[in-house]
């Protein structure tokens, strides 16, 4: 499983816990037979994770073939712009309202 480089093309998938390894094994068998690089995220939400991947047809591909919701490609940098802007508004409201 590649643990490096950018991952913007991800599909959520839904596991229950008594079939989750079994799962996990059959997507990394084919990933590795198509050699598709991709990465497991962490657990967002109880039994959901994300299994990311380089190129977009390779998130569709998956996605075909073991279901799942496509997550926006740019939701990753909408996230990190609303939390630059809050960090910015927390900066303006402390130099207004020193200790």
């Amino acid at each position: 499983m590649a643990m490096t480089g950018h991952w913007p093309h991800q599909v959520e998938i839904k596991l229950d816990k008594a079939s989750a390894a079994e799962r996990l094994r059959r997507i990394e068998a084919w990933c590795t037979d198509w050699q598709i690089g991709f990465r497991v995220l962490g657990t967002i939400i109880d039994g959901v994770i994300r299994v990311a991947f380089e190129e977009a047809r390779f998130a569709r591909a998956f996605h075909a073939h073991f279901g799942g919701v496509i997550a926006p490609a740019d939701e990753l940098e909408t996230a990190l712009a609303a939390d630059a802007a809050e960090v910015d508004l927390y900066d303006q409201l402390a130099g207004e309202y020193p200790d």
